[in-house]
């Protein structure tokens, strides 16, 4: 079954946050089946770790049950969900890098592109691939972290502009700006990588 995450599947996402508010558990595990995808592609997206990913995805959404008391349905929840992930994000980013330095490389990319490829891709093909992807994420995790957020919010989680910069709590254009900027970067990067 395929779930609409769009303007028009809000209301429904409004409706089940006030039940899980009301300590309604079904409606609140609705929502995380809905948007824990979402969540943890933007953690992705921001540390290049998928173990990382996860334990901020599950930590965002029991901050959210922690605090569903304090819900207020104004605004559009995914702007209320990815204000958590983002708060979460600034946070716990000291540890995160930590982590990460911490990890050894060959080891992760090893799992990841074990993980990532379909059994049936040639090794060639596999290694090509995750090659691509190394070279993405590196130029990802080069960008300042507001331009990386901005681009990953609106390109990764598909957030709209207006969403973003309830998220970031900046104007709009600030957010167009640092998008932008973020994708001339990720460009140019990309091009001095494969261009000869």
């Amino acid at each position: 079954m395929l779930v609409n995450n769009g303007p028009s599947q809000q209301p429904e996402d409004v409706r089940l946050m006030l039940l899980a508010r009301e300590d309604d558990q079904s409606a609140f595990a609705i929502l995380y089946n809905r948007h824990r995808r979402r969540v943890a592609s933007f953690f992705y997206g921001l540390s290049g770790d998928a173990q990382v990913a996860g334990e901020l995805c599950q930590e965002t959404f029991l901050r959210i049950w922690r605090f569903r008391v304090r819900y207020a349905a104004t605004g559009s929840f995914q702007a209320y969900l990815f204000s958590f992930a983002r708060n979460i994000w600034l946070e716990k980013c000291r540890e995160i890098r930590r982590r990460r330095r911490l990890c050894a490389r060959n080891a992760c990319e090893h799992d990841y592109a074990r993980a990532s490829c379909p059994p049936a891709m040639q090794p060639d093909a596999a290694a090509v691939r995750a090659e691509l992807e190394e070279h993405i994420m590196a130029a990802l995790e080069a960008l300042p972290e507001d331009q990386r957020m901005a681009f990953v919010l609106r390109v990764v989680d598909g957030l709209s502009i207006h969403e973003i910069a309830a998220v970031m709590r900046c104007p709009v254009n600030t957010v167009r700006s640092r998008k932008l900027l973020a994708i001339k970067k990720l460009r140019k990067s990309l091009r001095e990588t494969y261009v000869v």
